[in-house]
């Protein structure tokens, strides 16, 4: 059985796919709780945590991800260190942590068999789909702001030049890697089932906020809300590209996506994919 104050659901990802979006969203929700930087920030004040000894996610109090079933500095601190970050009166808890959803990295290697040992198989895991074409191009955006620290050896580089980039020391190009979906998807569904998945679009999602915030209530086992229970639904991140993606590299793109986009739908062949790309 899961402790009172164990998460009951998990976000693994994936990267720039509305998942802050929906930890801030799902919050809307009387009886769901998701972790937000601002309670990160709290809970390493309130239990004086040395950041200092943390890496990615949980060592960083600007963002939402705890990072720490992939990360195994972060695993070593324990789960009773983790269980600190849910310590709510909520009946569903949960983060959000895309990098979960990053399996193929040399440094994400075990997340789920870490996530298994800890939380063991009832956990719910959510998993938020985007465009692979239109993730790659929002991730390399993301990387070219200023204040951007990760993905160093894509910064300053076209997008072009970015998915020429070959894998190196155990790395693959985690810009495009990020957007293959089948492989890691069926790796969750293998561990904790499919009852136990739920996968949304985030294409949907922004077009019927409140019909596909419901559908994942329902799937936690949450009461859905009408519009007279929630306020506004947010979209986080959001903002215009200074340059726009090109014919040739988009078409070169659907080539290389196609694969993993079939394997997607033979896996979950009663999504709405109809606001993405020709595969």
């Amino acid at each position: 059985m899961l402790k009172s104050h164990d998460p009951n659901f998990i976000i693994v990802g994936a990267m720039k796919s509305s998942t802050s979006a929906a930890a801030i969203n799902l919050n809307q929700h009387p009886n769901i709780f998701c972790v937000t930087p601002w309670w990160k920030n709290k809970v390493t004040t309130e239990h004086n945590i040395d950041t200092d000894s943390l890496v990615n996610g949980m060592s960083d109090m600007s963002n939402k991800e705890l990072d720490f079933f992939n990360r195994v500095e972060n695993y070593a601190k324990g789960i009773e260190f983790y269980r600190r970050y849910f310590p709510v009166g909520k009946r569903f808890r949960g983060e959000a942590s895309p990098n979960y959803f990053h399996l193929e990295e040399k440094v994400n290697h075990g997340t789920i068999e870490r996530m298994k040992s800890a939380l063991m198989t009832d956990i719910k895991i959510i998993v938020l789909l985007r465009d692979p074409i239109d993730r790659a191009f929002s991730h390399w955006n993301h990387i070219q702001r200023p204040e951007t620290s990760f993905g160093q050896r894509f910064k300053g580089k076209t997008f072009n030049e970015c998915t020429e980039l070959m894998s190196h020391d155990g790395y693959k190009n985690a810009l495009l890697n990020r957007s293959k979906y089948a492989d890691n998807l069926q790796l969750y569904v293998d561990a904790f089932g499919k009852d136990n998945i739920y996968v949304g679009l985030q294409e949907n999602i922004k077009d019927d906020m409140l019909g596909e915030y419901n559908k994942i209530f329902e799937f936690l086992g949450a009461d859905p809300l009408d519009t007279d229970g929630i306020q506004e639904f947010r979209e986080i991140h959001t903002g215009e590209y200074s340059v726009e993606l090109d014919t040739p590299t988009r078409e070169y793109l659907q080539f290389y996506f196609k694969e993993s986009v079939d394997k997607l739908k033979e896996l979950y062949p009663d999504l709405d994919y109809s606001k993405w790309d020709t595969y």
